[in-house]
């Protein structure tokens, strides 16, 4: 049979309280009724012994009370033990001030409220039945002269009969039940009012530790400013994207983080026309660090007069986008390329080898033969620039298993024999085979591509940088056979790329040279692109400028490792 659950903290509290006003309630009932009844008399005769006696009583139960209050077990328990007793004191206080003509048989009526709020309708009918059976018992006796009368303090001769003391008996006990009623239905009805009340703090509470747990984990970053524009919260997204923490912002203006954000299209925090507006904006920011990033700003008004701004790191967004309408355009290009290469290639054919066959045999000399020269260099080089074409529309046909290390020695050597290469001090470091699949005709003429972007982005000469290395998927984890992804990185010691055309530089026909064709970055973008790879770019004026590659590896399985592949 399951026990009775206990009240604790709300029944401990109000035992408690009880305890308190036990006292008091003594006190102050039985030194006005003396004070009213003896106005002239010392008190410190014999007669008021009594008194004290219930107030000594009353005070050492209540002392005894307080020494258990923390170390019962059973609550309830306990507060049937202070009701009862407080019905004999009650009853004691009646008897020692007139018995059943005493003014203060209302006491009873405080115990049974007691009760009722300790321990709902059951405690206080429990005290109204044992109310009316010590005043019942008490008047009869009384009635009957079957109780001393030296230990009352207050002596009535009332004369009442007995049908005086009967009725006043039955209405007595008539309201300890009516009381008992009422308030113990008020008593539960405020039990039920404290459990929900309590259930929805419960409620609330988890909703405080969600919308806190949200707040703090998501990927947006969040601050809340004031009336004054001072920032009154900052999330730890909003601490990881500007590189700000919260003691460094918090109630400083928003204008440390976003300069002028508040002024943004016209807005002011100061407007009351504008006091419910909202707005979202791209904004270029530089973070603590210095690092330059495009966020997404979203600005709202809070009840309070405040504002709510969360904003979004769109920098690799961004890129990404910018990627996908790479592609795109590369991809519309390349099918028109492919289109007009082949058309073009057969004709520009023929005119190069009869305007080879034309010079050798017309014995051209001056400027005639200067003019058939130019014929057969500008044919040749619109061949190279069809080829240039061919490579850009068609992908990678010949995918085969090929060591990167290998292709880009041979075009190391390859350009070391150019004029191109004058004065440039090239430096590899490469790690061992890094084995992928894929074009190495086609692989070459991305790192030639590359090699002449960095020759002439240093005319006086400089130092070339190729590195070339194996990288894992998750770098803490190195327990594969071999890496996921070969890594190669190509600096230069240039003077950089503008910030603006940076993110233009592999579009088709953009060039800053003047003899370019705008195709040999476009090619390599292409051709990496082909063999599920992608090339970044990096760049800083006046410091160089860093072309990485990144090509997924070739995966081995024991099995061509105990063969020796």
């Amino acid at each position: 049979m399951p026990t009775q659950p206990s009240l604790y903290p709300i029944l401990k509290i109000r035992l408690k309280w009880l305890m308190v006003f036990r006292v008091v309630l003594v006190i102050i009932f039985l030194g006005t009724s003396i004070w009213f009844q003896f106005k002239q008399t010392s008190p410190f005769q014999s007669i008021f012994y009594p008194v004290y006696a219930i107030v000594i009583i009353t005070c050492l139960l209540t002392i005894l009370y307080s020494i258990i209050f923390w170390r019962v077990k059973d609550d309830r328990l306990f507060a049937y033990f202070q009701i009862f007793g407080d019905v004999f004191l009650v009853t004691a206080t009646v008897y020692v001030t007139g018995g059943s003509e005493s003014l203060l048989s209302f006491l009873y009526f405080l115990s049974i409220i007691s009760a009722s709020i300790l321990l709902n309708r059951r405690g206080g009918f429990y005290a109204a039945s044992a109310s009316s059976i010590a005043y019942g018992l008490l008047a009869n006796l009384d009635f009957y002269k079957a109780l001393p009368t030296r230990y009352k303090v207050i002596l009535v001769d009332g004369g009442y009969d007995r049908g005086d003391i009967l009725s006043t008996v039955i209405l007595n006990i008539l309201g300890f039940f009516t009381v008992a009623f009422l308030t113990g239905y008020l008593a539960e009805r405020t039990v039920i009012a404290e459990k929900e009340l309590e259930e929805k703090k419960i409620d609330f509470k988890k909703l405080e530790r969600l919308n806190k747990y949200v707040v703090e984990h998501i990927n947006s970053g969040i601050l809340t400013i004031d009336v004054n524009a001072r920032i009154t919260s900052f999330n730890k997204a909003a601490q990881r994207i500007t590189g700000y923490n919260l003691r460094e912002v918090y109630d400083r203006s928003i204008d440390m983080v976003f300069p002028d954000l508040m002024k943004t299209q016209g807005y002011s925090i100061s407007s009351h026309e504008e006091e419910s507006s909202y707005f979202r904006i791209d904004k270029p920011f530089k973070n603590k660090d210095g690092k330059e990033l495009l966020l997404g700003l979203a600005v709202s008004p809070m009840r309070d007069g405040g504002r709510i701004v969360i904003f979004q790191d769109l920098t690799r967004i961004k890129k990404m986008e910018e990627q996908l309408r790479r592609v795109d355009r590369l991809r519309a290009l390349g099918e028109l390329v492919a289109g007009m290469s082949h058309e073009v290639r057969n004709p520009l054919a023929s005119i190069s080898g009869s305007a080879q066959v034309l010079k050798d045999n017309l014995m051209l000399d001056g400027d005639n033969k200067h003019l058939m020269e130019i014929i057969i260099m500008e044919t040749d080089r619109l061949n190279a620039l069809l080829t240039d074409f061919l490579i850009f529309a068609k992908p990678a046909a010949k995918m085969a298993e090929v060591d990167v290390q290998d292709i880009i020695h041979e075009t190391i050597n390859m350009f070391r024999n150019s004029p191109e290469s004058k004065g440039i001090d090239i430096k590899a470091e490469l790690d061992g085979k890094l084995a992928i699949k894929g074009d190495s005709r086609q692989l070459k003429q991305v790192f030639w591509n590359l090699f002449l972007n960095a020759s002439h982005a240093m005319p006086d000469g400089g130092v070339l940088k190729i590195r070339g290395q194996g990288t894992y998927l998750n770098p803490e984890t190195t327990e594969s056979l071999n890496p996921d992804f070969v890594e190669i990185t190509i600096s230069d010691m240039g003077a950089g790329i503008p910030s603006d055309v940076i993110d233009k530089i592999f579009d088709p026909f953009f060039t800053t040279k003047d003899s370019g064709t705008g195709l040999g970055l476009a090619v390599a973008h292409r051709i990496i692109e082909g063999h599920d790879g992608k090339i970044e770019v990096t760049s800083e004026q006046g410091h160089g400028t860093n072309f990485k590659i990144i090509l997924p590896m070739m995966k081995y399985t024991p099995q061509h490792l105990s063969r020796g592949e």
